[in-house]
């Protein structure tokens, strides 16, 4: 019967499989070469890392000599790589080496919307007669360019989509193809700390705080406006029903409705724009090769900022119109 048991030779810490016979024990690192070499297949690991990063060409070379400083401890037969990246404008390049990556990445004048960085890798392990195969992929995503498309498109609707939402998706997919998982992790594990060392963009800690109620408020704004508008026109009514007169009840019951339906109208309109505003707010995270990503970027954070000045403008307006509506209520149904 195969088991693990353990290895008493040495104190490797090797797992073995097999019985208690060592001329039927074979170590878990061969059992995993024999099963590939078997099966023809091989295992995968994949993570989506979510952190915002701005990105730079010189980060991409650091992480090309990260990796490649990784495989020193293995006996490398052979290793492949190539850079891809693709524009706003659907187009796309490809390059053989970090040099050719470094010389010509961003020439083109466009913001960057992805980079692709694939590995092969064939690693003979000790104890394996034959190298094994390890494909490492990396995709590096432009959250601005993607938000950006998405405002483009959205900018005829008659509603706001809120992009804050995908703050939560991926900005760097890694995924590894291996024999070994040690070496697997090994690999991922020089992605990840990459990936935490990137420089970020921060976002105002009071707008993320209040963004997932933003899809309240239309419905706060005009029921508060309408509130206020009826609380002021219930002020004056006893002025007018001490003694009615079928015109003078007609002329309130007429402007007390009009008042209203308009406080009711400007407050689902500062609500709304609030929303929108808010929707629009995200956080930044982006490429920057060239000119052009830079000057998307600064695009960006301007309109940010201004969406952020905007909404704080409406909310204030709102208030000052529920503050104000005391006087206009005097000063509509203030005669008799």
């Amino acid at each position: 019967m195969t088991k693990i048991i353990e290895n008493e030779e040495g104190n490797s810490g090797q797992i073995i499989l097999g019985d208690e016979t060592s001329h039927q024990a074979i170590s878990f690192k061969l059992a995993q070469a024999f099963y590939s070499e078997i099966t023809g297949k091989s295992e995968k690991i994949t993570e989506n890392l979510t952190r915002s990063f701005v990105l730079t060409i010189e980060n991409v070379q650091q992480l090309h000599q990260r990796i490649i400083q990784s495989t020193t401890q293995y006996n490398v037969a052979s290793a492949n790589v190539a850079f891809s990246v693709e524009y706003r404008n659907d187009s796309s390049e490809r390059f053989s080496s970090i040099e050719r990556f470094m010389t010509h990445a961003g020439s083109k004048g466009i913001a960057v919307s992805e980079v692709y960085i694939n590995y092969r890798f064939l690693i003979i392990l000790p104890e394996t007669s034959k190298p094994q195969e390890y494909r490492i992929n990396i995709r590096l995503i432009s959250r601005v360019v993607k938000l950006e498309e998405i405002r483009e498109t959205m900018g005829e609707l008659s509603f706001s989509i809120p992009l804050w939402e995908f703050d939560s998706g991926s900005t760097c997919r890694v995924s590894i193809d291996f024999i070994d998982i040690t070496v697997a992790n090994s690999f991922m594990s020089v992605v990840k700390n990459w990936n935490n060392g990137l420089d970020e963009v921060d976002t105002n800690m009071f707008v993320k705080k209040i963004r997932p109620i933003a899809k309240h408020m239309p419905s706060a704004f005009q029921y508060g406006l309408l509130f206020a508008g009826s609380y002021y026109t219930l002020d004056a009514i006893d002025q007018y029903f001490s003694a009615p007169q079928a015109h003078t009840t007609a002329m309130f019951i007429l402007v007390a409705f009009l008042f209203n339906f308009i406080m009711w109208k400007l407050g689902n309109f500062t609500g709304s724009k609030t929303e929108s505003h808010l929707n629009g707010s995200y956080e930044m995270s982006y490429i920057s090769f060239s000119g052009a990503d830079k000057k998307l970027a600064q695009e960006c954070s301007t309109t940010k900022r201004n969406n952020a000045l905007i909404s704080a403008a409406y909310v204030v307006g709102t208030i000052v119109i529920g503050v104000l509506s005391s006087g206009i209520s005097a000063l509509i149904f203030g005669e008799n």
